[in-house]
């Protein structure tokens, strides 16, 4: 009984090729703290005792047998990824990005930007599953180009970064005005509140120390002074949005973009703008059977003057098809007035005294 209980607890020892340190052989098992380290030159894992052990005097040979890298210590790092394939991917993808950190905003043409990062997804493949030369080939084509655009990585470097600055501050200025229209809210209906116990309050004073008629009247002038208190904090609340809305962001290619012209092509007037219709396509008209398309084609009062049944049949498609997909209403934007001043004077109803004239003579 004793050595199958002795059996078993050896048999739920781990084995782990994770769990076991390939080079002391240490156990996870017996030691609960052991932590394994990665080194990208080769990314063979080896415990943190033997890291420090091996690699605390200076550079060294990687211990596993057949490897021939010379590491550093610092350049150990825990691997975030299970999967040491993809830890290896995910860093070759990010030294890679560094470099050839292009965006779309540098290139004239969608097409020039597709074809830009095909190149790159093709570089990257190779340097990840390639074989020996395809590797030692985009290696050279990496460092080629990071030696002939430095000054354009770096340029490209600071503006994501800057664009990434940028990010956080709109974020934060954002909460922050959340957090402003909540404490406007509170207030104003505090204020609110307060605004019609007090009303309430002339209005029953006045109720009680006058007549039907004067009562009549401090009613009205309470009701009249309500509504343009009310009119005047909906003006100052969308004066407010309005001069607190962030301005318009617009991401996208290079303003000056340019046609994708073929070599051989005849010359085209229009410069590559394509005029046909995508939604449909132009049959044969003589597949079309109509009664008065069939008599057309045949009248020679009609078909003398160069006349076509085709122009019909195309313009007929033409304005079946080309209000598809556009929508006034969601294209239009929003009417505003004109000026801070116009806004208010639309909600209160007050103008002011003051009246500019231009001389004429």
């Amino acid at each position: 009984m004793a050595t199958r209980r002795a059996s078993n607890s050896a048999s739920a020892a781990p084995t782990s090729t994770n769990d076991i340190c390939p080079v002391c052989k240490t156990m996870r098992y017996l030691n609960k703290d052991l932590e394994f380290l990665i080194n990208p030159e080769c990314y063979h894992p080896m415990c943190a005792n033997c890291v420090a052990r091996i690699f605390s005097d200076g550079p060294n040979q990687c211990p596993y047998a057949g490897c021939h890298k010379t590491l550093r210590k610092k350049g150990f790092k825990s691997a975030y990824f299970g999967d040491l394939a993809v830890e290896r991917e995910v860093d070759i993808r990010r030294r890679v990005a560094a470099v050839l950190n292009k965006v779309e905003d540098d290139f004239e043409t969608l097409q020039d930007y597709n074809g830009y990062l095909e190149w790159v997804e093709t570089l990257t493949f190779d340097i990840i599953s390639g074989t020996d030369a395809e590797k030692k080939a985009a290696e050279a084509r990496l460092i080629e180009w990071e030696q002939a655009h430095k000054a354009e990585i770096e340029r490209n470097r600071r503006l994501a970064k800057e664009s990434e600055a940028e990010r956080v501050a709109r974020f934060e200025a954002e909460r922050e005005e959340a957090r402003r229209r909540r404490l406007e809210a509170m207030q104003e209906d505090a204020a609110e509140k307060h605004n019609e116990q007090r009303m309430r309050e002339e209005m029953l004073n006045g109720l009680a120390s006058s007549d039907a008629g004067e009562a009549k009247q401090t009613l009205n002038r309470v009701l009249l002074k309500k509504r343009g208190q009310n009119r005047l904090n909906a003006a100052i609340g969308s004066l407010s949005d309005a001069t607190s809305a962030p301005g318009l962001s617009i991401r996208g290619l290079k303003q000056q973009k340019k046609r994708v012209l073929e070599e051989n092509a005849p010359y085209d007037p229009f410069g590559g703008l394509k005029l046909d219709m995508e939604r449909y396509t132009m049959r044969p008209s003589d597949e079309y059977r109509s009664h008065w398309v069939d008599g057309a084609r045949k009248k020679e009062d009609i078909i003398v003057g160069g006349y076509s049944t085709d122009e019909y049949l195309s313009r007929a498609m033409f304005e079946a098809f080309s209000g598809l997909a556009v929508f006034i209403e969601d294209e239009k934007g929003p009417e505003k007035v004109a000026t801070a001043e116009a806004a208010q004077v639309a909600a209160t109803g007050q103008t002011t005294n003051v009246m500019e004239v231009d001389d004429v003579f």
